[in-house]
């Protein structure tokens, strides 16, 4: 197997990126943070979602023998479901709903095996793509230039998520420079931030004007106040 940083480098993210922006910008069931993600599903595709506990009465089979505690998603009967732990944390639901909705929105190679290269790659993408729709990155670039800190605590209250997903999502966006972003994924920057401007303030309020610190600026009021003072020391 390879390194890890060898299989980050391997994942689509331009095009997870384009997708997560697409349904942010566009689905009519995400108006806010956190968003349900079975309406979301319901809405965007035929995907069904069960229980773990509902698959156990209705299909006589205990999921976790898929090899997931969280959520898998599996074709039966020619239709594509998602099987979740109800007992798990609603937070925690979410995240796993989502991600194993990215593999099927992606078009993922199903049931690999974890020896496979191709199954950690798909990992990674379905977890940046249920990342950017749980927590998009505009919004959360535009907290920090809002002179928001960007902590674990911060994204976890603003977005429900999980402490895990939070740090997660800050190690991303730390190693992440948004200016190398192509165009195609900077498509719908502008209409994810006036979508959300309403949570974006909530969490952020805008700056008032005394809150900016322009140095330069600064520089260039007191050199001008200086300059009032030998005016005045001329006249006398």
């Amino acid at each position: 197997m390879i390194f890890d940083q060898e299989l980050y480098k391997c994942a689509d993210y331009k095009r997870v990126y384009s997708k997560a922006n697409e349904y942010l910008a566009f689905a009519p069931s995400i108006t806010g943070f956190p968003f349900k993600a079975k309406g979301f599903i319901y809405e965007q595709s035929d995907v069904r979602l069960c229980s773990f506990k509902r698959a156990e009465a209705k299909y006589d089979v205990c999921i976790p023998m898929f090899g997931s505690e969280s959520a898998i998603i599996q074709e039966l009967e020619g239709n594509y479901i998602i099987f979740y732990n109800q007992d798990e944390p609603d937070y925690r639901v979410r995240f796993s709903i989502m991600h194993e909705y990215g593999h099927y929105i992606l078009n993922h190679k199903m049931n690999l095996k974890e020896t496979d290269k191709l199954y950690h790659i798909q990992e990674i993408e379905a977890n940046c793509f249920a990342a950017q729709l749980l927590m998009p990155e505009q919004i959360l670039r535009e907290c920090v230039k809002r002179n928001k800190c960007l902590s674990i605590n911060y994204i976890m209250k603003s977005f429900d998520v999980s402490d895990e997903a939070a740090d997660k999502r800050k190690k991303t966006l730390a190693n992440t420079v948004y200016e190398w972003r192509s165009r195609e994924e900077k498509e719908y920057d502008d209409i994810i931030l006036m979508k959300y401007a309403q949570k974006l303030n909530e969490i952020a309020p805008p700056l008032r004007e005394y809150d900016y610190y322009d140095f330069e600026s600064d520089y260039d009021r007191q050199r001008e106040r200086d300059s009032w003072l030998d005016t005045r020391s001329r006249w006398n």
